[in-house]
């Protein structure tokens, strides 16, 4: 792979915590003690620095179980852009159901969490602490901005951060149930296939065993950016049969679940085309595709351990560059 073209643009890793950064956690756990046992495991991150050019920042993360009787994971703090925050369930028969709880503050508002979702943080929105208050089963977990790299202005700093223009935030009106914030968590998938034209025929249903799991775009939130998740349990199926391009930057991850001691290594043959050529992901990978560069189809065969598949846009809805007619 390293002799294609784009196999720069493919990570496999996450990077390590700067000492800077370390001081501020360590100092974070002196203000507020936690006291939990949770374990979790660090897989992959993507920005600026992993890939150059990209456009996205992402911190994916495996919650392997356990539970915090005490403190907290993080800080209040604003972004000076929208940020998604997300929890998908590794459960095949309930893949709503996280079986665990998690608690989040979201502007002035306590929300616990019980169900795969997206939590989408507009900039300049109050938000944290984030705790793991219990976890029964593994939850794949992630934070993720459309910008190069991570910044934040917290409410109480640790150490020195670098000083942001935070937007001014709106705080919206309540809902029906008195909540001003429980819109921006999001549990329902959304379908984003183009649709089919007069006649065409119904495509043959995958060889595979999938669930949908959660959507967001602008559609569904107004100000929201894309976002698709998937699961594909077992078995074969071409995901974006047709190459195409968008003119916006986008993100594609490729996860690995099922195997605790080798998490990173895919249980199946898994390939993407980009550029008119085929790349092997052996590994649970963040593949960041510029703009106007043709891309798919992602195969999936002979998948015995389950490939959580999600893609993100710098865009307002999905969609793909037209093709020009001919002259």
């Amino acid at each position: 792979m390293t002799k294609l073209p784009y196999a720069k643009n493919i990570v496999t890793e996450t990077r390590e915590y700067t000492k800077e950064e370390i001081a501020m956690i360590t100092e974070m756990m002196k203000k507020s003690p936690i006291k939990s046992t949770i374990e979790m495991e660090r897989l992959l991150w993507m920005d600026d620095e992993k890939v150059k050019g990209a456009t996205f920042y992402m911190e994916c993360i495996w919650l392997w179980g356990g539970k915090t009787t005490s403190g907290t994971t993080e800080a209040p703090h604003q972004h000076a852009h929208d940020e998604v925050i997300g929890f998908i369930s590794s459960d095949p028969d309930n893949p709503k159901d996280l079986d665990a709880r998690m608690e989040i503050i979201l502007g002035d508002e306590t929300h616990f969490l019980t169900k795969s979702c997206l939590i989408y943080i507009p900039a300049g929105m109050k938000h944290c602490p984030l705790t793991f208050r219990k976890v029964n089963r593994p939850v794949f977990f992630f934070t993720l901005m459309p910008i190069s790299r991570y910044g934040r202005k917290s409410e109480s700093p640790v150490g020195k951060e670098p000083t942001i223009k935070i937007p001014k935030f709106k705080t919206p009106p309540k809902d029906k149930n008195g909540s001003r914030y429980a819109r921006f968590i999001i549990t329902e998938p959304k379908s984003h296939a183009p649709p089919r034209k007069k006649n065409q025929p119904t495509p043959p249903p995958p060889k595979a065993k999938t669930s949908h799991m959660v959507s967001l775009d602008n559609e569904v939130l107004p100000g929201a950016f894309y976002v698709d998740f998937v699961w594909i349990w077992s078995g074969d199926m071409t995901m974006a049969p047709e190459a195409h391009a968008h003119n916006w930057d986008e993100m594609i991850g490729l996860v690995n679940w099922g195997d605790k001691k080798n998490i990173r290594k895919i249980g199946g043959d898994v390939s993407i085309n980009i550029a008119g050529k085929d790349y092997d992901i052996e590994q649970s990978s963040l593949v960041f595709v510029p703009k106007n560069v043709k891309h798919c189809p992602i195969e999936f065969k002979k998948i015995k351990r389950p490939v959580l598949c999600f893609t993100i846009g710098h865009a307002k809805k999905w969609s793909q560059t037209k093709k020009k007619k001919k002259a």
